[in-house]
């Protein structure tokens, strides 16, 4: 017989940080769609017009990126998830489901969590599809590739904590 009792502690203690790495996703997809839906709902007239939307961007991936390397897995990523102009009627119907949802006399609980859940869904689609893009492409960069972006990458961060 082996320790169980290690097996139920290796267990729980996985547990725990899938839970918290899940927690930790549901986080970043639920700030990419509200930053979604704040570009769709802001009071600026401009903010549906097609020269101001914008491709989701990986924050300081992104920005670390060359401009032609972005340019690429910009391109594959509108490609496989579609851009955020063909996923628009949809993110906007689900944001209306919502608000109507919240508004009611009666709240619907079940379709409440069920619209998140679809909008999580689709920020993770698109989440999954660009990291793998972005892995793919670190992963055939030369030393020198790996270490300019490196370089972007710290640069950028220092640059995001000055006010």
């Amino acid at each position: 017989m082996g320790n169980n009792m290690g097996d139920v502690e290796n267990k729980v203690s996985t547990g725990r940080w899938v839970k918290v790495l899940l927690a930790v996703s549901l986080g970043l997809n639920m700030l990419v769609l509200g930053a979604i839906g704040a570009r769709l709902y802001s009071n600026r007239g401009d903010a549906l017009q097609p020269h101001n939307l914008r491709e989701a961007s990986y924050g300081p991936y992104s920005r670390a990126l060359s401009p032609q390397d972005r340019k690429i897995i910009g391109e594959a990523l509108r490609r496989e998830a579609g851009s955020l102009r063909q996923n628009l009627p949809k993110i906007k119907e689900t944001f209306q489901a919502l608000i109507l949802a919240l508004q009611a006399e009666e709240y619907d609980r079940d379709a409440v969590h069920g619209l998140i859940a679809e909008q999580q869904a689709m920020g993770l689609k698109r989440q999954q599809v660009g990291q793998r893009l972005l892995l793919e492409r670190l992963d055939s960069m030369t030393v020198e590739e790996r270490r300019a972006f490196a370089k972007r990458l710290q640069r950028t961060l220092r640059h995001r904590r000055t006010p």
